[in-house]
């Protein structure tokens, strides 16, 4: 846990270092009460995604399991209970403004639609040039077809981008018919890094090209979130690339 939060120490001063240089530059506006919140809740998402399974014992109730299973539960219910508070302390808030709902923007189904297919492809293609042929078993299958969704949706592309875009205050790019703002984009690095730069065992591990792929995965699932204003496409999608990639 120790070196996890040395990891993430780096990835958030490497943000913050961009995040006052865009301050300088009149670009973003920062709000402390709503940057303190966020990453409040981003690192008590991590603790309790790392030690979720020792208070909710899936894998020891089922053995066999390999895969952390309490923990994305854990990060289930810490989504959940993020949005009970903020429905309590928040007068106006409406969790359709963080992506919960079902309802989907003009004209945005079809685009979106496209997307998550070539999104498919993509995944595909990088792994059969990237990776070491078909893994999988029936439980790796079931966890990435369900998990990651369900667990990492709602939180990034839902709450993190939700309350950062009370953090961080900027004007919002039209990128392909998605409003995209520097609060969602700083988001995304964020998504790269911790994936790419990790502190392990002792020494420092650093892949450039996990950071540039995650976060280029991050990017397609935050068009998706704003371009259709729901987290439903993010969700399929994050869950049908991750299910896909294992057979290839």
């Amino acid at each position: 846990m120790l070196e996890f939060f040395l990891s993430v120490s780096v990835h958030l001063g490497f943000v913050f270092v961009i995040l006052l240089a865009l301050s300088k530059m009149k670009l973003v506006t920062i709000d402390l009460k709503w940057a303190v919140a966020s990453l409040a809740l981003f690192l008590t998402y991590f603790v309790v995604v790392l030690t979720g399974g020792e208070i909710i014992p899936v894998n020891k109730l089922v053995p066999d399991l390999s895969w952390n299973w309490g923990g994305k539960v854990a990060g289930i219910l810490l989504w959940l209970a993020a949005l009970i508070v903020l429905s309590r302390f928040k007068r106006d808030f409406k969790i359709a403004d963080a992506g919960f709902t079902l309802k989907q923007n003009t004209d945005s189904f079809r685009p979106a639609f496209i997307a998550t297919i070539l999104f498919i492809f993509l995944q595909l293609l990088l792994s059969i040039l990237l990776g070491d042929g078909p893994n999988y078993d029936f439980e790796k299958l079931l966890y990435q077809a369900l998990m990651p969704g369900l667990d990492e949706e709602p939180m990034f592309r839902g709450l993190l981008l939700y309350t950062l875009s009370f953090a961080i205050i900027s004007t919002r790019f039209n990128i392909l018919g998605a409003k995209i703002n520097v609060a969602g984009l700083l988001l995304v690095l964020l998504f790269g890094l911790v994936h790419g730069v990790m502190y392990v065992s002792g020494e420092w591990n650093f892949s450039l090209i996990t950071v540039l792929l995650t976060g280029s995965y991050g990017f397609i699932l935050l068009w998706l979130r704003e371009r259709t204003g729901s987290l439903v496409f993010p969700i399929i999608a994050h869950n049908l690339v991750n299910f896909s990639g294992q057979f290839v």
